[in-house]
């Protein structure tokens, strides 16, 4: 969910609701979000993921914590959500039911939200599961020593795993030109105020270019009329409109 101004409601709303407010370069990314919104997938939790849950379960049974073995139970039935946060775009894991086998009963896959800033993610790659999945890994890049961090490892259906690559990487690179597009003294603000602040400037500016296309509709009906009237005196009709226009 997007709050209202908020930088994804906005990339939805241009490209959705009106088109002629899209940049081209946006498209792909609105067309991402709209991919990733929803989609379900199996989130394999690794590092502090697994162990702060399935870890300590392990352990209390003296189960193996060998990647081999941890691999298949902590593959996590999840979809993916978006929404802007206060500190700007934010992905969201959510764990989904399962069948608890045997029982009939529904239980969820695991005990929290995997939340990932979309300003974090610097990298999107893919890697070969099995035959028929693949890994989709999101990386945050350590510029200290020119290592990659996994934020998060999604397993898709391998056929579809080129097309939710793309999908990210366009979020990541719109949300890119965005924050550098953000003034250098805006950033400084604290990230609250700020955040309402340009959702309120977003806004405006939305209203008021919907507001000049929908003036400047007007005044091309009031020519195309004015070109039917006169008999198709196009020149004359053009000058009466724009005297018009002008208030004349």
């Amino acid at each position: 969910m997007s709050s209202i101004g908020g930088p994804l409601f906005l990339l939805r709303w241009k490209g959705g609701i009106c088109p002629c407010l899209e940049k081209p370069e946006d498209k792909g990314a609105r067309l991402g979000l709209e991919l990733l919104s929803g989609l379900p997938l199996k989130w394999y939790r690794t590092g502090r993921d697994a162990k702060s849950i399935g870890g300590m379960v392990s352990n209390w049974f003296g189960g193996s914590s060998s990647k081999s073995q941890a691999s298949d139970v902590d593959a996590v039935d999840s979809i993916l959500e978006w929404i802007d946060a206060e500190k700007g775009p934010e992905l969201q894991i959510k764990p989904q039911q399962q069948e608890n086998p045997g029982s009939g009963l529904k239980r969820q896959s695991a005990g929290y939200i995997k939340t990932i800033s979309l300003s974090q993610i610097d990298k999107v790659s893919k890697s070969q599961n099995d035959t028929n999945s693949s890994f989709i890994i999101l990386q945050s890049e350590k510029k200290e020593n020119s290592s990659n961090t996994d934020l998060a490892t999604l397993s898709v259906p391998k056929s579809d795993s080129e097309q939710i690559k793309e999908a990210f990487t366009q979020l990541v690179e719109w949300d890119g030109r965005r924050r550098a597009a953000i003034p250098e003294e805006e950033r400084e603000i604290d990230e609250e105020t700020g955040f309402k602040q340009r959702a309120q400037k977003a806004a405006h500016f939305a209203k008021r270019e919907i507001e000049m296309q929908k003036s400047r509709r007007e005044r091309e009906k009031r020519k195309a009329s004015l070109v039917k009237e006169t008999g198709g005196l196009k020149y004359t009709a053009l000058a009466m409109a724009n005297r018009m226009d002008d208030g004349i």
